[in-house]
């Protein structure tokens, strides 16, 4: 009797730490982090605040867990992604087009997790988040110099290149007040993927700037 009451309760503690995390998520994707309130996140989880705080003592703690539970669902999709056997190049259009294409289609959260403005460890969190996206670029990237289709660059130098100019051409788009998606929102994944194929496609080509003032 002992071990299944110990069985219901640790069943019963899991469910609470779930449904906890599933409100302040769903908080974060309709008014970003800002809207994950401790009380708010209690009544829509239907746990008394109290409660809420046993499981999770701050908000910060919260907000990084959603954080890191947002984010690893999101890269295991690009790394999926990056891992089939296919053409180096064709992944990395589809690991492109299909962050992009995600931000845009789940925007409020996106902006959130890329540009929303947080405390230091939510900022840490991005930090992890920003660095496992240039690992997935940086190893097609490889995989292309490998497979001949690209001339030889700096694979880390232009991942996170191209990690970084993502969430920056998205900052706008994404923001709670803009209309830009509203008016071009398919333009605006595929101009984010042909500027990151392009720079890769020209990263091994030198610019020579002696020539250029010479001239």
């Amino acid at each position: 009797m002992a071990y299944r009451r110990t069985d219901t309760v640790s069943a019963r503690l899991a469910d609470n730490r779930r449904a906890i995390l599933n409100a302040a998520r769903d908080l974060v994707a309709q008014g970003g982090f800002a809207a994950a309130q401790m009380t708010e996140v209690a009544r829509k989880a239907g746990v008394a605040t109290g409660t809420l705080y046993r499981y999770f003592p701050s908000k910060e703690e919260l907000c990084r867990q959603v954080f890191r539970e947002v984010s690893a669902r999101e890269m295991n999709v690009l790394a999926g992604i990056a891992a089939e056997n296919r053409p180096a190049l064709d992944r990395l259009h589809d690991v492109l087009t299909t962050f992009a294409s995600r931000a845009v289609g789940g925007r409020r959260l996106a902006y959130a997790l890329l540009a929303e403005p947080v405390d230091d460890g939510l900022t840490e969190e991005r930090t992890r988040f920003r660095r496992v996206h240039g690992d997935i670029f940086a190893g097609l990237l490889e995989d292309a110099m490998a497979e001949g289709v690209i001339a030889p660059l700096n694979a880390r130098v232009t991942a996170a290149c191209i990690s970084g100019a993502i969430p920056t051409a998205l900052i706008g788009p994404l923001a709670p007040e803009s209309h830009e998606l509203e008016e071009a929102g398919a333009h605006v994944v595929d101009d984010i993927v042909q500027f990151c194929l392009a720079a890769v496609l020209g990263a091994g080509t030198k610019y020579e700037v002696e020539q250029r003032i010479s001239a």
